[in-house]
């Protein structure tokens, strides 16, 4: 594991020791791959290089390899344009619609005579079901070089902080590809943690792993899953993985291996006590501590949870809420929803309607709200603190997001931004929403932001542009199915939306919701 406070170092484009010994001219994704009759993966991005980055012409290398590591594909591509971007599987492999099941991987690699900064693309891999379509970002990669190597093998972690859902019907797993080089008699210890907090301890030997062979664990049967007593666990997993980027694709598959969920791994740092396992709050006057604001799913059937993982160090910490409406005003505030002072030994889940029902906080269906966590660690919070967002829809199933992402701490570099540029995948599958935010980690002087989106489609590198003011803790709700001029523009394809702002603090996130009861979604890139 590389510390955050190096990641910063080795991403900041305006320090030239970065530039001059972090060139990064290939960046690329490795995703373990699944199909079946029901089962496709895809792999989905756009050419933001050439908006993010000036970049004119990128070069994209797609491998296909078999789950023992042989490679079957090999394709290349110039990106010239900035459109969207959709590979099938199932086509690459002309896969006939049958009963086989077949698992390997498929490598992105992009290459560039320009620093593209960060040696892992923005590309989602999308496993799209028959009543579901889920996503999860880039996760593993194969090493560029030595220097690359050394930089994220600084310490060695667990792995940590997904769900393990209690539906019979589901096998949870995670999954990885293996790096360049074979690997003998490993061994992974798995402990599988309650919601009580009780732990079951399983290990598993692989003897073999051939190079680029791709694994999938499923590490849980029917039969140990009733010791999560009908509610949601999670996993760590102890592993000795070096020769790749061990962030392990994960979810939970349907048996009939129909429908899966998708999320990804992440640092176990509960072990750890160097001082860069937390980030010291730059100017309490101005910052919070660390602050993450997401939507609230509020209809009948759906619900928001945030879960907290027990991947960081014993601290203080106090959780606040704060409920806004779309255009900024604060309808209530919660102290002290959660405060831990001891080491957190199981996942905690707090259900967002649950407590705002609880402290009789009327919620109007007909509106849009966000919903502010401001977080207090007496002057600091552990940098990898992670969280879950579960999105949910209850309905034939109830299978949530489980979106991985880390509380955002205060970075006074952050104030001399001019703005950011974000973007987003649209999968128009079943529905597609969006939210895009504008709060901070500020106490108070969050400006309004000028927004303006653009909308790209996979045919050409047209766009259709939208713009927008968004008010301080205000935001922008997107939902496809209403917008029938960009809905016909994407022709019953994938595409993108890119947000370009000038406040550094606008964020967001998008789903995919079917009405069977999956919920696909992750952040905004």
């Amino acid at each position: 594991m590389k510390s955050y406070q190096a990641h910063l170092a080795s991403t900041n484009v305006k320090n030239p020791n970065s530039l001059k010994n972090n060139q990064i001219l290939r960046s690329s994704a490795i995703f373990p791959f699944i199909i079946s009759k029901s089962l496709d993966t895809k792999i989905l991005f756009m050419g933001y290089w050439l908006i993010k980055r000036n970049i004119k012409d990128i070069i994209l290398k797609v491998s296909l390899r078999s789950k023992e590591g042989v490679k079957i594909k090999e394709e290349f591509k110039n990106i010239k344009q900035v459109k969207a971007f959709s590979v099938s599987v199932k086509k690459l492999l002309k896969f006939q619609s049958n009963s086989i099941i077949r698992s390997g991987s498929i490598e992105l690699e992009i290459f560039s005579k320009t620093n593209m900064v960060y040696p892992y693309p923005a590309i989602v891999v999308n496993y799209e079901g028959k009543n579901s379509s889920t996503v999860v970002h880039t996760c593993g990669r194969i090493y560029n070089n030595k220097e690359d190597f050394k930089a994220n093998n600084q310490q060695q972690v667990s792995e940590t902080g997904i769900d393990i859902i209690p539906n019979r019907n589901f096998l949870p797993f995670f999954a990885f590809v293996n790096g360049k080089t074979k690997v003998s008699n490993t061994n992974l210890k798995i402990k599988v943690i309650n919601y009580l907090g009780e732990v079951l301890i399983k290990k598993i030997f692989i003897k073999y792993l051939k190079p680029y062979e791709t694994k999938f664990v499923y590490f849980l049967n029917e039969n140990e899953k009733k010791f999560l007593r009908q509610k949601k666990g999670t996993v760590k997993i102890d592993h000795s993985f070096k020769n790749f980027f061990p962030r392990f694709l994960s979810g939970n598959i349907e048996k009939n291996n129909h429908n899966s969920s998708l999320t990804h791994t992440y640092y176990d740092t509960s072990s750890l006590k160097d001082k860069n396992t937390f980030w010291p709050n730059p100017n309490k006057k101005i910052f919070y501590d660390s602050s993450v604001s997401f939507p609230l799913f509020k209809n009948k059937k759906s619900y928001t949870e945030l879960v907290i993982y027990p991947n960081f160090q014993k601290c203080y910490i106090k959780f606040n809420l704060e409920i806004f409406t779309s255009k900024g005003l604060k309808i209530n505030k919660i102290n002290s929803v959660l405060n831990l002072s001891k080491k957190v030994k199981k996942p905690i889940y707090l259900n967002i309607k649950e407590i705002l029902k609880n402290k009789r906080i009327q919620i109007n269906v007909n509106k849009n709200y966000l919903v502010k966590l401001i977080i207090d660690g007496k002057g600091k919070v552990p940098t990898r603190l992670k969280f879950g967002l579960n999105l949910g829809y209850k309905n034939k199933y109830d299978v949530p997001s489980n979106i991985c992402f880390n509380a955002h701490v205060p970075n006074l570099k952050v104030l001399s931004k001019p703005g950011t540029f974000k973007w987003a995948p649209m999968l128009n599958k079943y529905e597609s929403n969006f939210t895009v935010s504008n709060t901070s980690n500020l106490k108070n002087q969050n400006k309004k932001a000028n927004v303006t989106l653009n909308f790209w489609n996979e045919i050409n590198n047209k766009c259709i542009k939208k713009k927008l003011v968004i008010n301080n803790n205000g935001s922008y709700w997107f939902d496809l199915n209403k917008n029938k001029k960009i809905k016909k523009f994407l022709k019953n394809r994938t595409g993108w939306v890119t947000i370009q702002s000038d406040n550094p603090f606008v964020n967001g996130w998008y789903a995919e919701k079917s009405k069977d009861g999956f919920v696909g979604a992750d952040h905004f890139f």
